[in-house]
C-alpha cells in the first residue's frame, strides 16, 4: 500500500510523552518492511523539526528525528512546486483544510496514496478526497 504519512506520526513516534507513541512506532516499524513507495511533501521536515524542538527544546532530538525521516526506506519527499501548489489551494478550499494538512492531502491525492494520520481534522475532512486512515497497532 502506498502512503503519505503526517508530520503527527513521525512526531508521535518520536516523542515518548505522545499519547499515541507506541502505536506510530508501531506502525512506522511495519511501515518500513513494506515494498511500497511512500511520498510526503518536504513540509513534513520543517514540521517535525519545530515541532520536536518546540515540545522538548532538544535540538539534538529534531535533528535527529529529521535524519531519521530523511533516511526512512523508499520514502521520496516531494517537492511543492507551483502545480502542486494549485492543487494545494483546490484541496484547501474545497475540504476546509489548514494550509499544511492541505499540502499532505494533495501529495496523497497525487500519488493515489492513503494518507495516514493522527489529526482528527485532517482524517474527516480528507476522507472523502482521499482514502484516509489512522496508524494501525
Amino acid at each position: 500500500m502506498i502512503y503519505t504519512i503526517d508530520a503527527s506520526v513521525f512526531v508521535s513516534a518520536a516523542f515518548s510523552k505522545e499519547i499515541h507513541h507506541q502505536e506510530s512506532l508501531n506502525f512506522l516499524s511495519a511501515v518500513r518492511k513494506q515494498e511500497e513507495d511512500i511520498f510526503c511533501p518536504t513540509l513534513v521536515l520543517a514540521e517535525c523539526a519545530s515541532a520536536i524542538a518546540r515540545q522538548t527544546d532538544s535540538p539534538v532530538l529534531a535533528e535527529r528525528t529529521v535524519a531519521l525521516i530523511r533516511s526512512f526506506p523508499r520514502l521520496i519527499l516531494v517537492s511543492l512546486d507551483l502545480f502542486l501548489a494549485e492543487s494545494v489551494v483546490r484541496v484547501a478550499i474545497d475540504y476546509r483544510l489548514r494550509g499544511a494538512d492541505a499540502v499532505y492531502a494533495a501529495v496523497a491525492q497525487k500519488f493515489n496514496a492513503v494518507l495516514i494520520t493522527w489529526d482528527k481534522e485532517m482524517y474527516e475532512r480528507s476522507s472523502s478526497l482521499v482514502k484516509t486512515m489512522m496508524p494501525f497497532p
